[in-house]
């Protein structure tokens, strides 16, 4: 399991970095039909793509950019 990175914490509200562990997340957010009609399909069927999808996207842009 990966460590959880805050960003910001309200009293309300926790914004943190992406994790391999926000993978059924992901793959939820990416065949919503609203995702699929306005963004499109980026090919994430399993948790497995999403895994992937989360390595080479966001988190690489972590350590590449220091954001993502």
């Amino acid at each position: 399991m990966s460590t959880v990175s805050k960003v910001l914490e309200t009293e309300r509200l926790i914004i943190r970095k992406l994790s391999v562990d926000d993978a059924a997340f992901i793959l939820a957010l990416v065949n919503d039909p609203d995702w699929l009609r306005f963004i499109g399909d980026r090919g994430v069927h399993t948790p497995d793509d999403a895994r992937t999808y989360l390595l080479n996207g966001p988190l690489a842009m972590y350590e590449r950019s220091g954001f993502g």
